[in-house]
């Protein structure tokens, strides 16, 4: 659809009530035609399945017929946006965010979100030889591959590890693969990762590593294997039992690593099934400001060949999550916390275990 035909069709369902507000109609019914024409023509260009991009392409073209964006624009015209495409094929990532804003909140000047410095909430020896980490998001940051370094090797004589990821939101693999170094003695396949050829090329081009390598491209498709590859000298918590707390919140990076410690054999999964966001994607700037995460590819279990968008990932053992981390404790046979045992806030569930003050 051309932009003249677009911009024709918007002003065309706009009503006003002079000369001046008529111009302005005309030019916002304008603007919200360019945003809606370049919102598909980027999903159609890079969203992970072709089958769902043409039905988001002939939604957007309902969307402008409907009169639903007279009036809207900024966050209102964002979230109409989202919420039409949702209502189309659901995607837990896919959004459209307004001027200013993207996947991470507000923006400053240059774009750039406001990210705490660090992203691990909690940290430190929960119990007598039972290493416990809670972050809340894999930012992949210099920083936080650093802090996940340093968390390994402060506690790599740990008997056990628990791994809470009920807060945690998504990122990137970065800092799963300085874990999965010390988790995994030997190199082991982890999941597949099926990426659209288009956005694999603009978002990944450089993304062929030892530990995430290019498996197999084609005109459509790029497939990496996300590897595990054991630390120069050996994998230090190879022996040891990690348990990973999981709620309906776990969402996106933190459910991939839930998963390929589930898949392996490598870990128990304690709480209830994850969110269900298994499409990854990147954030696309649309004319006026406007931005699309863009899901371009999706991340599956290599034995099923089955991911988890929209159904999450199950634990192996059931229970709410507020009770998760006194269910691994309980396991590893632990009958109160270490006395500078982190802080794990109210949410944490193991308050019961906490040393008298």
């Amino acid at each position: 659809m051309s932009r003249i035909f677009a911009a024709l069709m918007f002003a065309s369902l706009a009503i006003s009530s002079g000369p001046s507000a008529a111009f302005d109609t005309r030019e916002q019914a304008a603007a919200t035609a360019s945003v809606v024409e370049t919102l598909g023509e980027t999903l159609d260009q890079y969203y992970l399945d072709r089958e769902s991009a043409s039905i988001y392409r002939q939604a957007l073209l309902e969307f402008g017929r409907s009169g639903q964006a007279n009036g809207l624009s900024g966050e209102e015209l964002a979230k109409a946006l989202t919420a039409f495409l949702q209502k189309s094929h659901a995607d837990a990532h896919l959004a459209v965010y307004a001027p200013g804003t993207g996947i991470f909140g507000k923006e400053d000047e240059a774009g750039e979100p406001s990210l705490p410095e660090n992203a691990y909430e909690a940290s430190g020896w929960i119990a007598p030889g039972v290493a416990y980490l809670r972050p809340f998001a894999f930012f992949g940051r210099p920083g936080d591959v650093k802090r996940m370094q340093a968390f390994v090797d402060q506690h790599a004589d740990a008997r056990a590890l628990v791994l809470d990821l009920r807060h945690h939101v998504g990122g990137e693999v970065a800092e799963i693969d300085v874990l999965a170094a010390d988790l995994f003695e030997r190199q082991t396949n982890l999941a597949l990762m099926r990426s659209r050829t288009a956005g694999w090329d603009r978002f990944e081009p450089a993304a062929d590593t030892e530990r995430l390598f290019v498996s197999r491209r084609d005109r459509d498709y790029v497939e990496q294997t996300h590897r595990a590859v054991p630390r120069q000298g050996g994998a230090r918590m190879a022996k040891i039992p990690v348990y990973v707390l999981t709620s309906k919140r776990t969402a996106s990076a933190g459910e991939h690593l839930a998963m390929i410690l589930k898949r392996t054999g490598r870990a128990v999964l304690i709480g209830e099934t994850t969110y269900g966001a298994g499409n990854y994607g990147e954030e696309v700037v649309l004319t006026g400001g406007f931005k699309l995460f863009v899901p371009y590819g999706e991340t599956v279990d290599p034995d099923t060949g089955k991911g988890w968008e929209g159904t999450g990932v199950s634990p192996t053992m059931q229970v709410e999550a507020k009770q998760a981390l006194n269910v691994a404790l309980q396991r590893l046979g632990v009958t109160a916390l270490a006395e500078s045992y982190p802080k794990i806030g109210e949410a944490g569930g193991a308050g019961a275990l906490a040393p008298k003050k």
